[in-house]
């Protein structure tokens, strides 16, 4: 069963300032798109929190649809209600609520008392070991039984997840990977919108190392993103073969194609990446077939599916990564 996403009736339970505070600390550890953070949160008089767009955050070169922005705010919403859980409280989220302010993405309303469960607890627990890991992963094979429990949970979000696994699947992702990646390079608009949001800076925001360093004699099977534009991606010594790396990959998709389903990827996706965490492993989007609407067709055409890919993921043991700054409470927190 999917989880609610509209309320019929629920009596609010007001939590205090630094409970709040809290749950904003964690909604903001969510993954984002290029780190870019595009939400704000409102605590309303009856002590519900809404979550809005900042849409001033939006990628308009790379997500000029607006899709990866929600699929962001999907994983900040879902962040910000098992944080509610975790805290003892029932928590109802009300997707799109009012059509006459497409910014309010959600109101999140926390109930009575209800003691998390042990894996909302973990999973929250794990918001801040969770990291954005482009390195080397070891060759080591996943927990029996966690991709099928990865599958079971996304599909409470509404969502599908297929491994791809099959070499033929393989194949038809890296091309993908690799044309949508030549389309995005000849654009300047991307690649002037790439370079500002991958500086190098000292920033709360941002990309500040998207390219660790990976071990002279090791190559992915698939192409990670470039973040320079250039098509520049790594080659071994001349004359040693590479010892190429095959992470797992999995693909999320849904049944339609719109706001809700974008903001639901962003959610399970958060769980997914949650939950790979308790367990120690770590992952890396594989978003350069997904920026445009003309490489999600494509994929989805080749990979012979029913429905609309909206997500790919690398993901495996990693060894550590940089943790990812982020914007203050104060900075994220609206009031009215």
């Amino acid at each position: 069963m999917a989880l609610v996403t509209h309320v019929t009736q629920a009596h609010a339970h007001h939590m205090d300032s630094d409970e709040l505070r809290r749950v904003i600390g964690v909604a903001s550890l969510a993954p984002s798109v290029h780190n870019t953070q595009p939400w704000q949160f409102t605590v309303t008089a009856d002590g519900y929190l809404e979550v809005r767009a900042d849409t001033h955050r939006q990628l308009r070169a790379l997500d000029p649809l607006a899709r990866q922005l929600l699929v962001s705010c999907g994983g900040a919403i879902e962040f910000a209600r098992l944080a509610i859980r975790a805290a003892g409280r029932a928590c109802d989220v009300d997707l799109l609520p009012d059509p006459g302010d497409p910014r309010l993405l959600a109101i999140l309303r926390p109930g009575e008392a209800c003691a998390g469960t042990p894996e909302e607890i973990a999973l929250v627990d794990a918001a801040a070991r969770r990291r954005t890991d482009r390195g080397p992963y070891d060759d080591n094979e996943l927990p029996p039984g966690l991709l099928d429990e990865l599958r079971s949970g996304v599909e409470r979000y509404g969502l599908w997840l297929r491994h791809i696994d099959l070499p033929v699947d393989r194949v038809i992702v890296v091309g993908a990977l690799s044309d949508a990646e030549r389309r995005l390079a000849a654009d300047p608009a991307y690649v002037a919108e790439l370079k500002r949001w991958t500086t190098g800076e000292e920033r709360r925001d941002g990309i500040p190392n998207p390219t660790p360093a990976w071990p002279a004699d090791r190559v992915s099977d698939v192409p990670l993103r470039d973040f320079s534009a250039q098509q520049a991606h790594r080659s071994t010594r001349a004359g040693e073969p590479p010892v190429v790396e095959r992470d797992t990959l999995v693909l999320l998709g849904s049944v339609v194609d719109d706001p809700t389903a974008h903001l639901a990827t962003g959610r399970a996706l958060a769980w997914l990446l949650l939950r790979i965490t308790v367990s120690g492993l770590a992952g890396q989007p594989l978003g350069q077939a997904f920026d445009d609407l003309a490489g999600r067709v494509r994929l989805g055409s080749d990979l012979r599916l029913i429905g609309y890919p909206q997500f790919l993921l690398r993901m495996g043991y990693g060894h550590g990564a940089e943790h990812t700054a982020r914007r203050r409470i104060e900075d994220v927190l609206v009031t009215r």
